[in-house]
């Protein structure tokens, strides 16, 4: 029985792969997420998003990590984009702030605890970055200089199959991982060099207003989950005052 199995997965293979170029493939996720027309995300002028997060030193150990957390962090996010603020705190009445971190047109300003804040000039910004995933999808879709269809990739621990699909700029590579049954982006690598050992999960998929939004997101490297992220809300289109964005030296 296994073994009619295997061969019966055998044949369905080259059936999925069968009239769907990587183009048909990447539209469709397109389209499930963006309630029928990727223009909806436009419609989008600010977000509001309360999270818990963690990142493990111990299971990624690059850089030095300033903030040594021994738990998982919580946070605030208030993004008019492409200006974007984030606030953390200790713990999840949002009572205890341990740093702010404001990525703004013009500056990245990092306060965390007792060290001096860290301010620098904003890096150049990737025209094919956005706020959201579908939307960079969409930016690197109409301008790649390739994108092939690369077969199916299994995920067994997720028991999953995915398309893999290689877009490749002149400023950006990426490799997306669709769903075959959900047609829903379950993994992405956007590393320059293309490390597959690095990999993004979007996970718990949740409708918000128009749009299909993960709500989860792991950082992953040999499958090992080194820093997450759960939203616990998410609001679109609110009023965000100005002052947010604004860094007050003492």
């Amino acid at each position: 029985m296994k073994f009619s199995l295997i061969i019966a997965g055998l044949f369905m293979i080259p059936a999925l792969l069968s009239g769907q170029d990587a183009r048909e493939i990447v539209r469709r996720y397109l389209d499930k997420v963006s309630n029928g027309n990727i223009e909806n995300w436009k419609k989008i002028k600010s977000t509001y998003t309360e999270s818990e997060g963690y990142y493990s030193q111990n299971d990624f150990d690059q850089k030095v990590n300033l903030l040594k957390p021994d738990k998982s962090t919580f946070s605030k996010t208030y993004t008019v984009w492409p200006q974007q603020k984030i606030e953390g705190y200790a713990d999840s009445t949002f009572l205890n702030l341990i740093s702010q971190f404001y990525f703004l047109k013009d500056q990245t300003i990092i306060i965390i605890g007792n060290i001096p804040p860290i301010i620098k000039p904003a890096p150049p910004r990737n025209e094919f970055v956005d706020e959201f995933m579908p939307v960079m999808v969409w930016k690197l879709l109409n301008k790649s200089k390739s994108i092939e269809l690369a077969g199916i990739r299994d995920f067994p621990t997720d028991g999953v199959s995915c398309f893999e699909i290689r877009i490749r700029s002149t400023t950006m590579n990426c490799s997306l991982y669709i769903n075959t049954e959900t047609f829903l982006l379950d993994f992405s690598n956007q590393r320059e060099d293309g490390d597959l050992s690095f990999l993004v999960k979007y996970d718990n998929y949740q409708k918000i207003g128009e749009y299909l939004m993960p709500m989860s997101e792991l950082n992953m490297h040999n499958g090992v989950v080194f820093h997450w992220v759960n939203k616990r809300k998410v609001e679109l289109n609110v009023e965000i005052d100005p002052e947010k964005f604004k860094y007050q030296t003492n």
